[in-house]
């Protein structure tokens, strides 16, 4: 192992960088085969030009502060391969991230300082999201946002917060040219065990898999359906919906388990988003991969709320 001796706060270059770890200058991704450091740049300036912004969410959930980085690659829809699968699979191949924000340039030189933010994991609840933004062609494509949580010593600087949203509002993106968590995990590259394989991870993977096909089922009816992204004031973080079935007008949370909890959760969160999107009178409906029990059926009727699952392969609809 290479020790990592830079401390949180500590402005190096990436010449400085490649000197002591190895690897490149150029790129946004940087890592070595010669030990475990990979280094996630940001520089909010180039982020711009694309409309995106990397850092800090404002608000904070039950497991801490969420780093937001936006993946490599500057033409066309970004994957999870290359050096963004590098980071998805970093548990896997033993590697460490350490995340780098641009802090202007070097006098007397074209070099731009980089200060250290401090090491980070990936959420393991919510990996990474996928969202609409401009390639450097100003075309719209997708592009990779990992969630990361920090790990040990780290610096939070209000400069570095993304800030939150001036007013409320949601748009609407047909289902397939959009994504969110859900969606990106399809793409989510394999790995060669197992054992990393937690069951949120599992669960978020069903989930995705659970929305594709349903998606398809819809379509194959000639119905027409969208996702909806949105902004809530006060709130940096993006919220994205599962389905939305225009032609029926119903709003579907899917869940890759028929459990108590999972259905409890769809319920709060239809409701919730419901209130955000301008179908205020959408029908609400909970998307499981099996026929939940007699007594989720009972609390999901008394909610109003309907219900589709999965049976032998095939999809039964009980919408209310």
């Amino acid at each position: 192992m290479t020790e990592w001796t830079i401390k949180p706060g500590d402005v190096v270059t990436r010449a400085d960088l490649k000197a002591k770890y190895g690897g490149g200058i150029q790129g946004g991704i940087i890592s070595s085969v010669d030990n475990e450091h990979v280094r996630l740049f940001s520089d909010d300036r180039k982020a711009a030009e694309n409309g995106y912004r990397d850092g800090w969410l404002a608000e904070e959930d039950e497991r801490g502060a969420i780093f937001e980085y936006t993946g490599q690659g500057l033409k066309g829809d970004q994957s999870l391969s290359g050096n963004n699968g590098t980071i998805v699979n970093h548990i896997d191949r033993e590697k460490r991230l350490h995340v780098f924000i641009a802090a202007g340039k070097k006098k007397g030189s074209g070099a731009v300082w980089q200060r250290y933010v401090g090491e980070f994991v990936l959420d393991v609840i919510e990996p990474f999201t996928f969202r609409r933004a401009k390639d450097v062609e100003g075309k719209m494509r997708e592009v990779v946002v990992f969630r990361l949580r920090p790990r040990g010593a780290h610096e939070q600087r209000d400069a570095d917060r993304i800030g939150p949203a001036s007013d409320t509002g949601a748009e609407r993106f047909v289902a397939s040219e959009s994504g969110s968590s859900l969606a990106a995990t399809e793409k989510h590259e394999k790995s060669d065990s197992d054992r990393s394989a937690s069951p949120a991870g599992v669960a978020i993977r069903r989930e995705s898999e659970l929305r594709t096909a349903y998606e398809a089922f819809l379509i194959a009816q000639s119905h027409s359906v969208f996702r909806h992204r949105i902004r809530i004031k006060g709130y940096s973080s993006t919220f994205w919906t599962d389905l939305y079935d225009e032609t029926d007008n119903i709003l579907y949370e899917a869940k890759g388990a028929a459990s108590r909890k999972s259905i409890r959760e769809a319920i709060g969160q239809l409701f919730d988003y419901r209130r955000h999107i301008k179908e205020r009178d959408a029908k609400l409906a909970v998307l499981l991969p099996e026929a939940p029990s007699d007594d989720l059926r009972d609390l999901l009727a008394a909610v109003g709320i309907s219900l589709a699952y999965r049976d032998d392969g095939q999809f039964v609809c009980e919408l209310s």
